[in-house]
Formats: structure tokens, sequence, C-alpha cells
């Protein structure tokens, strides 16, 4: 295993925006699969990630029948704030609050996708959501009344692809996927 501190993530292109600091604990897991080298990440670098964008996926289900929505989002510490309004997405929660979060980047050098697994709860009181939520989220169509949601995770989980092939990532007995280009893979 491999450990990826808050300077290889900056050195990916990757900034922190307010969180504390890498704990030895952390820590990213790199292994093969036949599209190229993919890393799990730490949970920690999943936040990092999570902090760097505003645009992800919700997952919903209700009555057995799938359902998924765009929304802008807001990482508070350890949860992800989004703002809505009355509808499809308030009403899906409050009868299942089990939800999936999605949110992915491509890169020049890859890409990467982080998942969250968790509860949806509408936020009561406005007071509880940051000032710097209320700023980050845009108001794409002007509504009545927005509804503050709190995603809590149960489970995070991170993936980072590269598309080239880092040297000595390869015991001498994968010899066959040495002679791969790699625009083999990505091509």
């Amino acid at each position: 295993m491999v450990r990826i501190g808050t300077d290889d993530a900056v050195l990916h292109g990757h900034t922190n925006k307010g969180s504390g600091t890498m704990t030895s604990q952390n820590h990213d897991s790199e292994q093969w699969s036949p599209q190229g080298p993919v890393t799990e990440l730490s949970e920690q670098n999943c936040w990092i990630l999570l902090g760097d964008l505003n645009m992800g996926r919700l997952g919903v289900s209700v009555n057995d029948q799938p359902n998924i929505f765009p929304v802008n989002y807001f990482v508070d510490g350890r949860s992800i704030i989004f703002r809505t309004a009355d509808g499809t997405k308030k009403s899906e929660l409050l009868t299942n609050s089990s939800v999936v979060f999605e949110a992915d980047e491509r890169t020049d050098d890859g890409a990467w996708s982080v998942t969250v697994k968790g509860s949806a709860a509408v936020v009561e009181d406005e007071r509880g959501i940051p000032r710097a939520a209320h700023e980050a989220l845009p108001e794409w169509i002007p509504t009545k009344e927005f509804v503050y949601v709190r995603i809590t995770p149960a489970e995070v989980h991170g993936r980072r692809f590269e598309r080239r092939v880092r040297p000595g990532l390869f015991r001498s007995g994968d010899a066959s996927f040495q002679e791969q280009s790699v625009t083999n893979w990505f091509g």
C-alpha cells in the first residue's frame, strides 16, 4: 500500500478547501485492472476530491424504482449538503432516506470517482447550514423556497484511474500486460 498525503493530492491538482491534515492511518491501495492502474482511495482523499467539486449525482430508490438527479453540493466536514425545492427529490427522500451520491472528474492523466452511501435528511433549521454553503450553491432555477438536505455517510469509497502505466507497477510474471500499449486500454 502507498500512502498518499496532502502533498501528493496537491501535486495531482487537488486541494483540500478547509479540511484537516492527513494521518498515517489513511492509506490508498494500488491495484491493477484490465483497464489500467487503479488506486483505491483512502476516505481522507475521497473527501479531499469531493471538496474540489460542486456537481454530483444523487441516487434514490422508491418502490423498487431507481432515480438519479444531478445536484450541486457542498462538503461540510464529513457530510454533503445540497439544496433543492419541493418536488420529486424531496418527496422521494422523505419516502426512503437511503441514498447514494457520486461525483467524478476526468483529469489530464486519468479520472477519479467517489461514491458515498448513507442517509439523507431535510435540514429543519437553516442555521445549521454553513454560510459558505449558502454562497457556494448556485441558484440555477428561481424557486419560492429552497430546502437544504444533508447526506450523512455510512460508506465512502473512491478510485483513481490512470491513463498511463507507472514504471515498476508490474510483477515480472505480468509480461503480457507490459507488452500491450496504453492506447489499447484507453483508445
